[in-house]
């Protein structure tokens, strides 16, 4: 494990930092805590024989993780399979949602033709009102 030494900068990876950073008075393997107050300028500190250390973040690698060509054009298909579905279920839909206002119309129509002939041939009115 690497001692820290007074004014001295180790470059050297993050977890490594971590992991293995030791007090340079005793040896003693340094606790770190998070100061992700400023997200512009992220830290760790530890303090040890009454001495601070620090690790400042001034670099970070970004990298894009590659899909290998046959999982993404499989997950390419199924989503194109999925997506024909849901086109497929929605122009169901809309096709049956006019089917069945025009049936509700019609049964509402026969309904009120059928109130009106029972009207027409007095047949539903009470002997006495007549």
């Amino acid at each position: 494990m690497p001692r820290v030494e007074e004014n001295n900068s180790v470059a050297s990876s993050l977890h490594y930092a971590l992991t293995d950073s030791q007090c340079s008075i005793c040896g003693v393997q340094l606790e770190w805590k998070a100061e992700f107050n400023d997200i512009n300028s992220p830290k760790y500190t530890a303090n040890h024989c009454n001495q601070d250390y620090l690790i400042t973040i001034d670099s970070v690698k970004v990298e894009v993780v590659k899909q290998s060509i046959e999982n993404g054009e499989e997950k390419n298909k199924r989503q194109q399979q999925q997506e024909q579905q849901q086109q497929q279920q929605q122009q169901e839909q809309q096709q049956q949602q006019p089917k069945a206002i025009t049936m509700a119309e019609q049964l509402k129509h026969k309904a009120s033709l059928e109130k009106k002939t029972k009207l027409g041939d007095g047949r539903n009115i009470k002997a006495e009102d007549r």
